[in-house]
């Protein structure tokens, strides 16, 4: 974890985001589904990243691991909501990226369909369970929950990957035998009748013993970007994502609006995105944010889902620290 050198930085921050003609270009990636549709339509709707001084391009991808390999790629500069799991995995495989934010918590539940004979966790040893693909953070948490809490290992179940929509589908058709849904999508799948029979954030309680539910996505920025634009540049990312939040937060209308215009939902989706704004979405990066990821890390390593050690020299706090002098 680098920590904080920002006082040229923050000299530079002041100066800012002001002349279009020095607009420095930004390139933004998110997943078009889940979590990351809802924040990042906002994003591009509301002008946030451009008032800090950039001239940005959105970019969204249908696989939920696309933007971490994009990153890698150099096709983005920076991904808002990147799978925790798979981001840690590739920075503690070296690969030249950073980790600078915490972006969405994983606030999701196992259902089953409501006439299912599946009463409780316990029950899923054996069972088809739908989960997003391997290498995401849903799927690395799952895992990690029913190995941990129920001695539940990979080959005792057999996962069935998908987005949300996709699992919902399998449910109903009884393709599956129970899910890990986002509960944005539950709100949105306000026609199907699933059965809840646990959270993800009671059962990560269990293994870590503190209250509150893991880290699902976290800001991602390119190696090369950083060292183009520096620390400040980042903050000034992390001021506009700040700037963001706090608007849908006090404006529901105003997301249930950008939602309708900017990813064409219906103004019933688009109010369950606001309506769980504030359980969803966060933008911070403190110590207590690193030692959280370190122990996802360390959860994950035990269950088999990551290798090596935690990159904590690839995840940075200046850049957060820098932003809470920028408007």
């Amino acid at each position: 974890m680098r920590i904080l050198s920002f006082a040229a930085a923050l000299m530079g921050a002041f100066v800012s985001a002001a002349d279009g003609a020095d607009a420095q270009n930004l390139r933004i990636g998110y997943w078009s589904s889940g979590s990351s549709l809802g924040f990042g339509s906002f994003l591009k709707e509301g002008g946030y990243l451009e008032a800090q001084g950039f001239d940005v391009t959105f970019v969204t991808f249908p696989d939920v691991n696309a933007p971490t390999k994009a990153l890698a790629a150099g096709g983005i500069d920076f991904a808002i909501g990147a799978s925790a799991g798979g981001a840690m995995s590739v920075t503690a495989d070296g690969l030249p990226m950073s980790i600078i934010l915490a972006t969405q918590v994983a606030d999701l539940k196992f259902v089953v369909p409501k006439d299912s004979a599946i009463t409780k966790m316990e029950d899923l040893s054996g069972k088809k369970i739908g989960m997003s693909p391997a290498g995401s953070a849903t799927a690395s948490i799952s895992t990690a929950i029913l190995d941990k809490n129920y001695g539940i290992s990979g080959s005792d179940l057999e996962a069935v990957p998908g987005n949300d929509s996709r699992l919902a589908q399998f449910l109903v058709q009884g393709d599956i035998d129970a899910a890990a849904l986002r509960t944005v999508s539950l709100a949105l799948l306000r026609d199907q009748e699933f059965r809840e029979i646990g959270s993800f954030k009671e059962e990560w309680a269990k293994i870590t013993g503190a209250p509150g539910a893991p880290i699902l996505a976290v800001g991602v920025v390119r190696n090369a970007w950083l060292d183009e634009f520096g620390e400040e540049g980042a903050a000034r990312i992390i001021a506009g994502m700040r700037n963001a939040l706090a608007d849908g937060s006090a404006n529901k209308d105003k997301v249930i609006s950008a939602l309708v215009n900017a990813a064409a939902l219906s103004e019933s989706d688009a109010d369950a995105y606001a309506t769980l704004w504030d359980d969803i979405y966060i933008v911070t990066m403190t110590p207590d944010d690193v030692k959280s990821l370190s122990t996802t890390f360390d959860t994950f390593k035990e269950v088999g889902v990551l290798s090596g050690d935690f990159a904590e020299d690839a995840v940075l706090t200046a850049p957060f620290e820098i932003s809470k002098s920028i408007d």
